[in-house]
This record gives structure tokens, sequence and C-alpha cells, in this order.
């Protein structure tokens, strides 16, 4: 049986779409097969290792519409193109880590676009993550698995968060059972000032998006930490009859639960490492844990009506400097609208990520 050798591939893509060119001349396609989750061809031609015949298989870093391939055979090549299911900037072709020599960079065709719509999320591929890609494909790397600075910042920065809501999960849970429930109205004074502390620090989530630190949007970080601050800072800071409401002690043990499954995912992925277990429960924990927090926030927006009706805070009434008037306890009101449709808009986005990340994670355990 004649040997067989791989032929040089070079890829490229744009937002909705990948490419592949088969660098042969006078080929013969005699098998091109395209699953969702991988490509495998054979082929006639003229290559590196002259007149002969040629083979390639891989398997994508996420699944493509197989429906859609289109092939195009000229003399000096073989061209694919497929397009991807959903529009997301990729930072590699395949599903490995591993460099294959023979996969290259079309460099004419590797095209990102700054803002991609993908439902409820805006997915964006920062430069650095591009030039990290180009320098392995050219034999740049450094090897060794060492991290640059943005990756060490990001790994610090969710192993310190991880360490705080850790600490405020072990102060409630410890508390509670050497003396019983009746600490859930102490939670405040237990671990308020650690609250305090990591919810200001995750502002820095909002940030990240904006400087290209992680490829996420800022809308859902936005959300989640802006309403966890509405809470935390304008209620029960401002009122210390919420600050002993047991409600507080839930509400805090379900945040602190949420960011003890999401921050391990995010260390992971910050050091571009996956464990599946980890995804798996970071992608699911949230479908009892955010309506919980949810339940639990829109408690606390209940029981502060009436409290700041009697205190005023917040609240201004004419005649005043400013010529306006402005009624705290009604925009409460509001805010309980609010957050039902941010809530809603919260774990529709969380649906869509699950449905994503872990369809593409299982695809990518089966086809290895």
């Amino acid at each position: 049986m004649a040997e067989c050798f791989c032929p040089f591939v070079y890829w490229g893509q744009k937002s909705d779409s990948i490419s592949l060119k088969v660098d042969l001349k006078d080929v013969t396609v005699e098998s091109l097969d395209v699953t969702e989750d991988s490509i495998k061809g054979e082929f006639t031609g003229v290559g590196a290792q002259g007149n002969k015949r040629y083979k390639f298989e891989l398997d994508f870093y996420l699944p493509v519409d197989k429906e859609s391939c289109r092939v195009r055979t000229t003399q000096r090549s073989v061209e694919v193109s497929i397009r991807k299911v959903g529009e997301e900037a990729w930072p590699r072709l395949t599903a490995s880590q591993s460099k294959l020599p023979w996969l290259k960079i079309d460099f004419d065709k590797f095209l990102f676009d700054d803002d991609i719509d993908s439902e409820d999320e805006r997915d964006k591929m920062a430069a650095d993550e591009v030039m990290k890609n180009i320098e392995k494909q050219l034999g740049l790397e450094t090897g060794g698995g060492d991290l640059d600075f943005k990756g060490t910042y990001l790994f610090t920065y969710n192993l310190l968060q991880f360490i705080g809501f850790l600490y405020i999960t072990t102060v409630l849970s410890y508390n509670l059972i050497k003396h019983g429930s009746g600490i859930k109205e102490q939670a405040f004074d237990l671990v308020g000032s650690q609250m305090i502390f990591c919810q200001s620090v995750a502002v820095l989530e909002i940030i990240h998006p904006l400087f290209g630190l992680v490829k996420t949007g800022a809308l859902a970080p936005f959300m989640q930490v802006g309403g966890r601050g509405f809470i935390l800072f304008m209620l029960i800071v401002q009122d210390v009859r919420l600050q002993v409401a047991p409600v507080v002690w839930y509400l805090f043990m379900t945040w602190a639960t949420v960011e003890l499954v999401r921050y391990p995912f995010y260390m992971l992925s910050s050091i571009g490492k996956e464990v599946l277990v980890i995804s798996w429960v970071r992608y699911t924990a949230w479908i009892p844990l955010y309506p919980l927090g949810i339940l639990f926030e829109a408690t606390v927006v209940i029981m502060s009506i009436p409290l700041f009706e009697e205190s005023g805070v917040f609240s201004m009434q004419l005649p005043n400097s400013a010529n306006l008037a402005f009624y705290f306890p009604w925009f409460l009101h509001l805010y309980l609208l609010i957050l039902a449709i941010g809530g809603f808009q919260m774990m529709r986005h969380m649906y869509v990520l699950r449905k994503k990340k872990l369809g593409a994670s299982i695809a990518s355990k089966k086809s290895q």
C-alpha cells in the first residue's frame, strides 16, 4: 500500500465561517468527509513530498454546520468553506491544543470582527490572543506552559476572589453549625466587610472585557455586579434593620456558592486549561442558584420599601436647590420589575452558554 503524507493545510476564519486550503497542485479529491466535529480528506496531487497520496484529519474547536460545506478544486489547491454553529471567533482551529506541523494560518483569510453577536452575549478575540495563535503557527512561542502577564493577572484575580468567597461560606457555615439558626441574624456582622470588599473588587469584571482581557462582553457582568452592588450598598449597608434580617444569611450564602463554582472555572480558563467536571458544574449550578438569588434579592427589596419610606434616605422633596423630586420607595417598586426582567435575561444568557459550551465539550470528547 502506498505511503500517505500530510499536505500543508492553511486555515482562516470570519465571524461566521472557517476556510481551509489544501496546498496541492494538480489535485484529485479521493474523499472528503465533513461532520459537525471533524473533517477528513484523502487526495492525490503534487505537494511537498512530490506527486504522492496525501491525507489529513482533524477535530474542530467547536461544532460546524456540515450541510453548509462548500468545496472548490483549482489547479493549485482544494478550498473548503464551512459555516460555524454560532458566530464566535475561534482561538484555534482544532479541539486539541497540540500543534500540528502541517496546519498553517492563511493570513489572507484570518479575519476577526471586533463585535460578534451570539444571542445574549458579545464575544470578541483580544489582539494578543490572535498574536499568540500566529506565534504558535510560526514556531515563535516560548513553550513550557509559561504564563504571560495577562494570564497571571487573571489567574491571581480569580484565585483571590475564590479565597474571599470561600472564607465567607466557611464562616457562615461554621457559625450556623456551632450556634444554630439564631446566628443567621448576625450574618452581616460576621462577613459583611468581606462581602463589601469582594463585591467592590468585582467591578473589575466589567472592566476586563472593555480592555480585551477576556473574550466575553461587558453586559452580563454589568448586570450581575451592578445588581448585587445595588442590593448590598444601596439597601443592606444603609439600614441596620436589614442587616439583622435572616434573609441576608441566605443571600450571602447563595452569592458565595455561585462564586465558589464560577471562579475555579475562570482560574483554569486563564491558563488555557479545562476540566470537564468543573465546566459542567459551572454551567449547571446556576439552574437552582440563580432563581434562589433572585428570590432573596427580591425579598430584601420588598423588606426595604417600608424602611426607606420611614427614613426618607435617597428621597428628594420639593422645594430644593435642584428643583427635583425623587421618591426612592417608588423606585424600589420599579426595581422589582427590573430585577425580574434582568434575572430572566441572565438565566437565558446562561442557558445559551450552557448549550454551546457543554454541547461543544461533549462533542469534542466523543470525537477523541
